[in-house]
């Protein structure tokens, strides 16, 4: 791994130690005695999910959803569930947690395609949040940080899958979102 690709540190393994406790405790508050489904989506989420579900004092179920996006002649890309949850979420309280929001598209997916399984409840809490740069404005409950709109990696967050062992957010040098 090639950490001299990287521009800096935006966010330090401190800080997200810190908003995760604080991310938990406003959970614990709202889903006190709650059974909820936590589903994570693959890959990036897998950390944040990990370290704030130890934190949560309420009976929880984690799932996992892997969705896959394909571009198609407008470049409005398709998003497809590779790998759909196991348990059925039919009157159960859902909490997606993903580690990064940048457009809203695939949240958009995500709402309705799990509130077509008739969820008690669905909530969305993230760790980074790109505002400024959303197509769509979905309702996020839960955020750990708004950023500006940069290629980041670490904590789960990859670039050709390298850098998600990283404990900190960086930015990364070139950004290849910007290269189409």
């Amino acid at each position: 791994m090639d950490t001299q690709k990287l521009e800096k540190i935006i966010i330090s393994e401190e800080e997200i130690s810190q908003r995760i406790d604080e991310l938990a405790a406003q959970l614990n508050k709202d889903f006190k005695d709650k059974e909820v489904i936590m589903v994570s989506i693959l890959k990036s989420s897998l950390y944040f999910m990990a370290d704030l579900s130890r934190k949560l004092k309420f009976p929880i179920r984690l799932d996992f959803l892997e969705l896959n996006h394909y571009a198609d002649e407008d470049n409005s890309g398709v998003i497809r569930v590779t790998r759909d949850l196991e348990f059925s979420i039919s009157g159960k309280n859902v909490l997606i947690i993903e580690n990064i929001i940048r457009t809203g598209l695939t949240h958009s997916y995500l709402l309705k395609n799990l509130g077509a399984r008739n969820p008690k409840s669905i909530n969305i809490c993230t760790l980074l949040h790109i505002s400024d740069n959303k197509l769509l404005d979905l309702p996020v409950q839960y955020t750990g940080f708004e950023i500006e709109d940069k290629f980041v990696v670490g904590y789960g967050l990859d670039y050709k899958e390298q850098y998600r062992n990283l404990s900190y957010i960086a930015e990364y040098k070139e950004n290849p979102q910007s290269k189409n």
